[in-house]
């Protein structure tokens, strides 16, 4: 609790001590939408009381919306309108991704990561059903796995594996552990030797070709100089919550490296822990970097935990898988300005926080009593 309020507390600062009045009170409504009503979420889940009932009743329903956004993605991609609900998702009117599978959302990443979450609970409630609903349940998950490879989103499709990844890592036997890690990670790294050409230039928006999309990687580096020439300048600070295009406009100039760095003036940052780096410094990436680890510790000791029940275990293990989508994800792209992502990371990792206070206090009364 501590790191997060220092979080959020170097967020506050970082915001109003600099210009937060430009572009209509861009920054504060950055603050306020993407990362305070995500803390409220968290807060409200931390405190309620988590119950089997309840908690499986969150599987659930990320688990049907997992199949629904899944469906609508098929749907976006092979232009079954009629299937396509609601209708704004393949309006035209919103030109950005279209033609790929970017959901009610209306973009890509974030309805990947949505996807991702919704098949990771589809696959917690396996040792809950008979051979029929795994069957059922296999097939649900294939029309999602359709549905993540419709974004056209390598770091969705990376983000997934890793989430599945953990799943299978705590089902396989222990002594099997490391020799199937190592066989996933060599056939693996095999597919991206062999397909990495592809990979790289393949056509993923309707409007754009296979070179720009090439084009869009070779952004990266550029981004990256850009990003850590500004945490020099600023190295514990950075220039300010919501600063990033503002300040950036100074170094994109510079022709002091081989790169064209003049290409990354229009864009924001394309990672996560970068994008928090230049804007509030050492300190703000920092502190989030230790809510992560805290989180994810947390919930992993709730999934190691052999005196809760299985649905409070499970709890953990979600929040495991969700922060490795996240993370993989936050390296390509600035998840946190997309739209309800941060909401979902938090309300998870506020479930699993009270569902560790729930199990910690199940334990402690189940402790004998001294007379």
């Amino acid at each position: 609790d501590f790191a997060i309020l220092a979080f959020f507390a170097v967020l506050l600062v970082s915001t109003l001590a600099h210009d937060w009045r430009q572009h209509g009170a861009a920054p504060v409504a950055r603050l306020l939408f993407f990362w305070m009503m995500p803390l409220a979420v968290y807060w409200i889940a931390r405190q309620s009381v988590a119950t089997e009932r309840s908690v499986l009743a969150v599987f659930a329903c990320m688990a049907v919306f997992g199949v629904y956004l899944a469906v609508t993605a098929l749907a976006e991609t092979r232009q079954l309108q009629g299937l396509i609900f609601p209708r704004y998702i393949a309006s035209a009117e919103y030109p950005d991704f279209l033609g790929r599978a970017r959901g009610p959302l209306l973009n890509p990443i974030g309805n990947g990561m949505y996807q991702v979450v919704g098949l990771v609970c589809l696959f917690l409630w396996w040792p809950r059903l008979s051979r029929p609903g795994q069957l059922l349940l296999l097939g649900l998950a294939a029309v999602m796995c359709a549905g993540i490879a419709s974004t056209m989103t390598r770091s969705v499709w990376m983000g997934a594996a890793a989430a599945l990844l953990v799943l299978a890592g705590v089902t396989v036997p222990r002594v099997w552990r490391f020799p199937a890690l190592g066989c996933v990670l060599l056939f693996g790294a095999a597919l991206l030797g062999s397909q990495w050409e592809r990979l790289l230039a393949f056509k993923r928006d309707r409007d754009l070709d296979a070179r720009a999309a090439a084009e869009s990687v070779e952004l990266r580096p550029v981004l990256a100089t850009v990003a850590w020439k500004m945490f020099l300048d600023r190295p514990l600070l950075g220039c300010g919550f919501g600063q990033y295009l503002v300040a950036s406009a100074d170094y994109v100039s510079d022709r002091s490296t081989h790169l064209v760095l003049e290409k990354a003036r229009p864009y924001v940052q394309h990672n996560t822990l970068l994008a928090l780096l230049t804007e509030t410094g050492a300190a703000g990436a920092g502190l989030f970097l230790v809510v992560l680890t805290l989180w994810s510790q947390g919930a992993w000791q709730l999934w190691q935990s052999r005196a809760a029940p299985l649905w409070a275990r499970q709890a953990g293990l979600l929040f495991v898988a969700v922060a490795a989508n996240y993370v993989i994800n936050g390296m390509f792209h600035d998840v946190s300005i997309i739209a309800m992502v941060n909401m979902l990371l938090f309300f998870l990792a506020g479930l699993s926080a009270g569902v560790q206070s729930t199990a910690s206090a199940s334990a402690i009364e189940q402790l004998p009593q001294s007379t």
